[in-house]
């Protein structure tokens, strides 16, 4: 009995010292975000001046470390367009695993979700058509944390998209601009079973 008790005291000791770094994060596999906000655009293909833009965005990421992210950009003065790209956020993990917590729901949630997003953009939704390269930076504030780290945010952002003039698949005449936003969202967890998924096994009965 002894020998069984011994390594689940060790389990429970070690779950209770990093289980302020989780917050409920990992009691659930998969967290899904919405944010509706807006921005200023710069150096836009068809307007050089600042201009505005509205945005949506929703990511789906698996242990709130790496997922997909699909945007929209509609800019009533230049190009409007549609964003797919991979939304990478390593620091949760690596600062869990060495013990990096500050052991505060709001200073943790903060620093974990620092990220790069990395894609492809489709634009202008118009003849001119084509699609470049993007790349994003951001950051989520706190603003409510509820259980699992579910709650309210306000995402403050950067997005650059890219496309030479001489590339094959670029928007006619070719684009470079950014778009500097924040936005409002909410996020939500849910146990999808993709982490624990594992095929089914076989018992290979020796005669």
């Amino acid at each position: 009995m002894l020998f069984l008790l011994v390594p689940s005291a060790l389990a429970s000791s070690v779950r209770a010292q990093f289980e302020p770094s989780i917050h409920g994060r990992l009691d659930h596999d998969m967290v899904l975000t919405g944010a509706l906000g807006g921005g200023v655009v710069l150096n836009d293909r068809v307007h050089p001046d600042p201009t505005g833009s509205v945005s949506i965005e929703l990511r789906a990421r698996l242990v709130d470390m790496a997922g997909l992210m699909l945007a929209a950009e509609w800019r009533p003065e230049g190009d409007s367009r549609i964003i797919l790209a991979a939304d990478v956020r390593p620091l949760f993990l690596a600062r869990w695993i060495l013990g990096g917590s500050l052991h505060r729901a709001y200073l943790d949630l903060l620093l974990d979700s620092i990220g790069i997003d990395l894609g492809a953009a489709f634009g202008p939704l118009d003849p001119d058509f084509g699609v470049a390269l993007v790349i994003g930076f951001g950051v989520d504030v706190p603003l409510y944390i509820g259980p699992h780290a579910d709650g309210l945010f306000l995402r403050l952002g950067a997005r650059h998209v890219t496309a030479g003039v001489t590339y094959q698949s670029a928007p006619r005449g070719g684009t470079s601009d950014w778009l500097l936003y924040a936005a409002l969202g909410g996020r939500f967890s849910v146990a999808s079973g993709i982490v624990s998924w594992e095929p089914e096994r076989y018992e290979v009965t020796v005669e």
